[in-house]
């Protein structure tokens, strides 16, 4: 009987979701993979997003970014610039369960190393979790991987925490 009440009451909560949109804004810290380790840091930046629930656990999302990592020395007088990238994405979140989420996007990436810039084709398969703060206000934790492909690559393994509002 127990089982049943508490499947109903959050099969209830799940269901309220669909056809709501919400936004969330937050910072984002990320942390160089691969090649461009050697020549970039540690990533901080923000970024915005939109999701729409087109059913109970299933949403499309928008997504957009400022990220700068900070540029490392590469030998005696030299530093790189700061590597800056505006990721503008679209996608999707499934939800398993009501908090825990698996989700990817897709985009481009707007990408500037010191006055040189280009676009580059932008990918983040993400892990996430929704939950709320000492002050109830509902938040999401969100681990990713963020890559752009193009005119050589970049990635980074992020970390966003938002406030969902």
């Amino acid at each position: 009987m127990m089982t049943t009440i508490a499947l109903l009451v959050v099969t209830i909560a799940v269901a309220q979701r669909e056809g709501k949109t919400r936004f969330s804004i937050g910072p984002e810290l990320g942390i160089v993979t691969g090649n461009a380790s050697s020549g970039w840091g540690i990533g901080v930046g923000a970024s915005a997003d939109v999701q729409h629930f087109f059913q109970e656990n299933l949403t499309g999302d928008f997504s957009i970014g400022y990220v700068t990592y900070a540029g490392k020395s590469a030998g005696v007088g030299y530093k790189n610039k700061n590597y800056t990238t505006i990721p503008v994405r679209v996608g999707g979140r499934y939800f398993v369960g009501n908090n825990f989420h698996l989700g990817a996007q897709l985009g481009v990436g707007i990408n500037r190393i010191g006055g040189a810039g280009s676009t580059q084709f932008s990918y983040s398969p993400q892990i996430g979790y929704n939950f709320k703060s000492k002050n109830d206000k509902p938040l999401d934790a969100t681990l990713k991987y963020d890559g752009y492909a193009g005119n050589g690559s970049f990635s980074a393994i992020g970390i966003r925490l938002s406030l969902i509002l």
